[in-house]
C-alpha cells in the first residue's frame, strides 16, 4: 500500500514538472513607438492608440515596450528594424511594413457649430451661403476642397492656435461653422476648461483609419499580425456607436 502511494505522489510530481506553467510561458518583447500625438497618443503611454495595442495583446505571448521616439524617426526605424510596431499609420502607407485586417482607431473631420445653429451638414450643397473657417491645407474629401478653393465665404487659417482662433470666430458671429478631428476638439475643450457643450457637432464627413505598422522583417511577423487583427476586431466593437 506504501509502494503504490509512493507511486502515485511520484506520478503526480512527474506529470505537474511535465506540464509548464503560466509563467513558464516565453514571452516575446515588442517594442512600439510612443510619440507626442495627443489626444491619439501621448508621451504617459495614454490615448486610445494605447489602449488599444495594449487590448489587442493582452493575454498573449507578447509584451510590449513603448520606446519614445519622434514619428518621423519611428518610420525609419520601423524600416530598418529597430522598432516593431507603429501606431497611427493610414494601411498601406508605409512601404517594407506589414498591417493587421483591423483598425486601431480613427479620426473624423467634423462641422462644429452654436449650439442654438438648427444647420446641419448634408454634403456640398447645405454650405451654400454658409460661413466656415477650415485649416488650411487640410483635405477632408477632394470635392470639399474643390469648393472651398477661392470661395469668398471660406477662411482658410495657418499656424497656431487655429481651434481657439475657430471658437472665437464662432463666437464673435464672424463664421456659422468650421471643421475640426471630433477628438481633437474634445480634448482641446476639456485641457482648456471649455464646456464640451458650448458648441454642436453639425455632422462629420467619413471616418479615416488609422492601422498598426508591423516590421515585416520580424521574424513573428505573421503571428504579430494575426493576433493584432483578432484582438484589435473584438476591442473595435466598443466603438461602434462613434462610428454610426
Amino acid at each position: 500500500m506504501l509502494y503504490a502511494i509512493v507511486c502515485i505522489l511520484f506520478a503526480c510530481g512527474l506529470v505537474t514538472t511535465l506540464r509548464p506553467s503560466k509563467a513558464e510561458t516565453p514571452q516575446i518583447e515588442l517594442s512600439a513607438a510612443l510619440f507626442d500625438g495627443c489626444p491619439f497618443i501621448c508621451l504617459d503611454e495614454t490615448g486610445p492608440f494605447v489602449e488599444g495595442l495594449k487590448a489587442a495583446f493582452a493575454g498573449t505571448r507578447y509584451q510590449l515596450k513603448f520606446k519614445h521616439v519622434p514619428f518621423a524617426r519611428a518610420t525609419r526605424e520601423l524600416q530598418s528594424g529597430k522598432l516593431d510596431l507603429l501606431p497611427g499609420m493610414l494601411k498601406d502607407g508605409l512601404d517594407d511594413a506589414v498591417y493587421p485586417e483591423s483598425w486601431l482607431y480613427f479620426t473624423r473631420m467634423c462641422f462644429f457649430s452654436k449650439v442654438s445653429d438648427p444647420w446641419r451638414w448634408r454634403g456640398i450643397n447645405s454650405l451654400n451661403g454658409r460661413t466656415i473657417a477650415v485649416e488650411n491645407d487640410i483635405i477632408h474629401t477632394q470635392e470639399f476642397s474643390d469648393f472651398v478653393q477661392d470661395n469668398p465665404l471660406v477662411t482658410h487659417l495657418s499656424g497656431g492656435d487655429i481651434l481657439k482662433r475657430q471658437l472665437q470666430m464662432l463666437e464673435l458671429g464672424r463664421i456659422q461653422s468650421f471643421t475640426a478631428e471630433q477628438t481633437v476638439l474634445a480634448y482641446h475643450l476639456k485641457q482648456n476648461n471649455i464646456a464640451p457643450d458650448s458648441v454642436q457637432n453639425s455632422g462629420c464627413f467619413p471616418p479615416e483609419f488609422e492601422y498598426v505598422a508591423i516590421n515585416a522583417s520580424h521574424p513573428m511577423a505573421a503571428d504579430i499580425r494575426e493576433v493584432l487583427t483578432r484582438g484589435l476586431t473584438e476591442y473595435n466593437k466598443t466603438f461602434a456607436v462613434k462610428l454610426n
